[in-house]
């Protein structure tokens, strides 16, 4: 828009109302410290509400009762929300011009959809099914019978092994690797074997897999993301472990092989579960924790290993007192030493 946008056109997109201007237009978003008069900032984390007022930002973003005076605001039921669609309409996504770049690489017999984009040094490889509209960016490899649904965008330098399933309106990042060999060795004679790993990796539709991160296909059936599920850079995801839908995991998470992770489940950053276990449904893992036993439904863990986050914090309560009770103890054991001194010396 060439003018900017209205505040109340972008209120009535997020289903919000503007206390204040409603004619007021803003060039673009920005955050509390950058925005000038002609942004429109946003408070959606309280942390932030010192910020505010040094703000030179035209409109703020809040939530109902916000307690904000003094400023225009575009108010809305859910904030955070809110922004990511703002951004979208500001920032439409681009889609790359459809065709086949002439240094790609498409064996005969791929299925190819409507307006597929394939990029520069992309290998496709025989038996391969690509989409409507799917997009492969510059040196992606699709391994032979593998196919990727309609819509679904693979960055840059993605690998995606013979015979794995991505879904439809994926978002894989740059340097993901799809099915490459679960860590599967037999130990004899002081010697490892490898056992071969012929199973797959399934990833359902509305995945998005950031950067750097690896799923590994089993000996045998299916390693699965479940459809929704939202993967950070660096994430592990081993062989045979089946996470259901709606998942968040963060950051170099990591799950051993053939875990079970129930649906709408948070794994945050630098957190794992270790082989052959169970995370039921909404189970959150808070950061830096190891799961080493299977976790029931809506439980919240933390620590190492992982328990209920209660008494981690009372367990970590006490660990900082540590440095007091062992003085105290100390003291306590030079006066016993000294009474029976004495009780010695009057027998």
């Amino acid at each position: 828009m060439g003018d900017g946008w209205r505040l109340s056109d972008l209120a009535d997109a997020v289903g919000g109302h503007v206390d204040g201007d409603p004619d007021l237009r803003v060039a673009g978003v920005a955050t509390l410290d950058d925005a000038g008069p002609d942004d429109l900032s946003f408070l959606t984390n309280p942390r932030y509400r010192a910020a505010l007022s040094g703000s030179r930002a035209g409109a703020i973003l809040v939530g109902p009762n916000s307690g904000v005076e003094g400023r225009v605001l575009l108010v809305a039921p859910e904030p955070y929300l809110a922004l990511a669609e703002i951004l979208d309409l500001m920032h439409p996504p681009r889609r790359s011009a459809p065709g086949i770049s002439p240094a790609a690489r498409v064996a005969a017999g791929v299925r190819l959809g409507d307006a597929v984009a394939i990029g520069a040094f992309a290998v496709v490889g025989e038996g391969a099914s690509l989409g409507d509209r799917v997009v492969l960016g510059a040196g992606v490899v699709i391994g032979e019978g593998s196919s990727v649904g309609d819509d679904t965008v693979l960055m840059p330098r993605v690998v995606v092994y013979p015979g794995t399933r991505v879904g439809a309106r994926c978002l894989i990042h740059a340097g993901v690797v799809l099915g490459g060999d679960g860590f599967g060795f037999v130990t004899a004679s002081g010697k490892h074997r490898k056992v071969p790993q012929l199973g797959c990796v399934v990833v359902e539709d509305d995945v998005e897999i950031g950067a750097n991160s690896t799923v590994d296909r089993g000996t045998l059936g299916e390693t699965r993301i479940g459809r929704g599920t939202k993967l950070d850079n660096l994430v592990m995801v081993a062989h045979g472990v089946v996470i259901g839908p709606h998942g968040l995991l963060p950051a170099k998470a990591g799950h051993a092989g053939s875990t079970r992770i129930g649906s709408h489940v948070t794994i945050a950053g630098q957190s794992g579960a270790a082989g052959h276990l169970k995370l039921g449904d909404d189970v959150v893992v808070a950061a830096k924790s190891a799961v080493f036993s299977d976790i029931p439904d809506r439980s919240f863990v933390a620590g190492t290993p992982a328990v209920d986050h209660r008494e981690w914090k009372k367990s970590l309560a006490l660990v900082k007192l540590l440095p007091e009770l062992r003085s105290s103890i100390r003291a306590l054991e030079e006066r016993l030493a000294a009474l029976e001194a004495r009780k010695k010396g009057k027998a």
